[in-house]
């Protein structure tokens, strides 16, 4: 096929600051703070905020991979085309499904979270206000459904969406944190020491020690970055593919900061001595969302009502992002032959892969709709009881939280996995360039991007991997094990490609790459 055969997206569609709010809106912070934040305190109690740095420190490394992967390559295909360049397509398919899959997993479970859990328990603790359980069904397939119909609409109305929406949620997040932080009488830099936290050991003990407890956490504060690298599937649709780049490093660096402020406002502003109360608080409202009742408390209604109206529009515009993303990737996949053709249809009017992006709709609402079933059946509710009883039924909010830890855990587990192949694409890469350096400060900055980043970075998502896995914890390790499987049928899927498609592999991930198209030579920006 030749490249005017290629079918493309539109081009000049996206600047720099388009692609920022992206990136921004595809982390969706406040979405972190409300449903991730919570979740890893009722592991590491105190050290939720160390949590939350490691994780910010990881993705930081990170910036560096991706940074110098998008150097090398850029189109619709992201991470699948940076790994078809560095290791070829069966890789390169492994890599694709595995982006959908934790792309669709963390699209399904922040609605389940936010539509089932979150709405719920606000209303019925600030104004006592009882929804019918049926409630998060309707919620999950519109926080799913009317995000995608507007990534189908076009990536400029998308990006006209999350301009203003993106850029007020993190500020509004740094202001209230900040306060809180300044009033909060419990201070303390103790919050970033594992050894500092004796009255918390019967907690730990279960899960290993604070060590164990402190990975079990980083599950989820990873995984609030997992939309991260949401610029790169805009590849051929900014302005110049060095729109990716600076999108890239900004984006991180902002919702890693804000998240770990967060973190550490709402352990201090409830007190880093009460969150044993917290996590045994026989009211499941208050376990639910602790992060609202703290804003609440230091900011009266602007605190609580504003970050649950910042939440609701930070999960709306983390769907529309999540989902526009993941079906760039399969579209490119598509148009590579990887997976059927079907998927790289684009609209005639509105140049977007609707086909993919509708496909992403329906796994991600079928995905959350059948595990929430599922946790519903092992809290003690049947699928009648599960749609008629009330959110006042405790059952009904543990159910969903854990459909929230289970599809987060999955999320996780293709997060790691694809930016393990990614860390070590870069050392590949590089390590085939054999550059030369004239000087000492060069040679050393090249080993410190190129190896050093990258290996540490794997080290700490490695980290986060293994705790949610050993010891056995629910709803954790099971979803591990299903993700184990899911990365068994990508591999065995690749391996049938080969041996009985071959011809598909041969430009898998490399048919667009618009830094060579264009001309551009990147050995001017790695002197």
């Amino acid at each position: 096929m030749s490249q005017q055969e290629v079918p493309r997206l539109k081009k000049g569609q996206v600047d720099t600051l388009g692609a920022l709010v992206e990136e921004i809106a595809a982390m969706a912070p406040a979405c972190d703070v409300v449903a991730f934040i919570t979740s890893a305190i009722a592991y590491a109690f105190a050290l939720t905020p160390l949590a939350f740095l490691l994780a910010t420190l990881a993705m930081y490394l990170e910036v560096n991979t991706l940074y110098h992967l998008a150097k090398k390559h850029s189109s619709a295909g992201g991470y699948y085309g940076y790994v078809a360049n560095a290791f070829g397509p069966i890789p390169a398919t492994v890599v694709g499904l595995l982006y959908v899959l934790y792309q669709v997993t963390s699209t399904a479970a922040i609605p389940t979270y936010i539509g089932g859990a979150v709405i719920p328990a606000f209303l019925d603790y600030y104004y006592h206000i009882v929804l019918p359980a049926w409630i998060w069904v309707p919620l999950i397939l519109v926080f799913v459904i009317v995000p995608i119909v507007l990534a189908i609409l076009g990536i400029r109305p998308q990006i006209s969406v999350l301009k203003f929406a993106s850029l007020f949620e993190v500020a509004f997040l740094a202001v209230i944190g900040a306060i809180v932080i300044a009033k909060a009488p419990d201070n303390t830099l103790a919050v970033f020491n594992p050894l500092a936290w004796p009255q918390y050991a019967s907690e730990y003990a279960p899960l290993g020690g604070p060590g164990g407890a402190l990975g079990l956490a980083m599950v989820f504060s990873i995984t609030s970055f997992i939309g991260y690298g949401g610029s790169a599937p805009l590849g051929e649709e900014v302005k110049h593919p060095r729109q990716i780049l600076r999108a890239l490093s900004l984006g991180v660096f902002i919702v890693g900061a804000v998240l770990t402020e967060m973190a550490y406002a709402i352990v201090v502003g409830w007190g880093v001595n009460n969150l044993g109360a917290l996590a045994n608080n026989p009211n499941p409202d208050v376990q639910t969302i602790p992060g609202i009742i703290v804003m609440g408390l230091y900011l009266g209604i602007i605190g609580s009502m504003g970050l649950f109206l910042v939440a609701m529009n930070s999960a709306f515009s983390d769907a529309v992002s999540m989902q526009s993303n993941a079906g760039r990737v399969y579209f490119s996949m598509a148009r590579d032959n990887v997976i059927p053709k079907w998927f790289a249809k684009i609209h005639p009017k509105y140049h977007t892969p609707y086909r993919a992006l509708t496909f992403i709709g329906v796994a991600s609402s079928i995905a959350a709709i059948a595990t929430a079933f599922t946790m519903f059946a092992v809290n003690g509710l049947n699928p009648i009881q599960a749609l008629t009883t009330t959110t006042a039924n405790s059952n009904v909010l543990q159910a969903l939280a854990d459909t929230f830890e289970f599809l987060t855990t999955m999320a996780l587990f293709g997060m790691v996995l694809t930016h393990f192949l990614l860390n070590t694409s870069l050392i590949t890469l590089f390590y085939r360039l054999k550059e030369r350096h004239k000087d000492e400060l060069h040679a050393i900055l090249h080993i410190a991007q190129h190896y050093a980043a990258p290996i540490v970075a794997t080290g700490i998502l490695g980290y986060a991997l293994y705790a949610s896995i050993w010891p056995p914890v629910f709803p954790e390790t099971p979803a591990a094990i299903v993700s184990i499987a899911y990365l068994a049928f990508a591999i065995g899927y690749g391996l049938y490609l080969k041996f009985y498609k071959p011809h598909v592999l041969t430009q898998a991930g490399k048919k667009v790459n618009l830094w060579v198209e264009e001309g551009e030579t990147s050995a001017r920006e790695q002197r």
